[in-house]
């Protein structure tokens, strides 16, 4: 799932500091979609996208949970299980990583 050029353009002019910023330059890398994210969540996908451009920070009771998706998906990019050609394998893998303790 690729994401468009407007939202790689906005997520690299933002505010890395930002935790929701972060997570979408991550998820941009490894390739997993907002409605993925918006699902784990439990927020709409719109709020993912405030999320990642960072029209919007994440909220208090999100941050942990963020914090930790990011630690994952990073791992994983950095052993080069991500990003992978179908979803669903890269949702195995972001799985497996999270059952791992993280």
């Amino acid at each position: 799932m690729a994401y468009s050029q407007r939202l790689y353009t906005a997520v690299s002019q933002a505010d890395m500091k930002m935790l929701g910023v972060r997570l979408g330059a991550v998820c941009i890398d490894a390739k997993i979609p907002v409605q993925v994210i918006a699902r784990w969540m439990g927020i709409s996908r719109q709020g993912v996208y405030l999320w990642f451009t960072g029209a919007t920070d994440v909220a208090d009771r999100h941050r942990e949970k963020v914090e930790s998706l990011i630690d994952v998906l990073l791992d994983a990019l950095e052993e080069n299980a991500l990003p992978v050609p179908k979803l669903a394998r890269a949702l195995e893998i972001v799985e497996e990583y999270q059952a791992r303790g993280r």
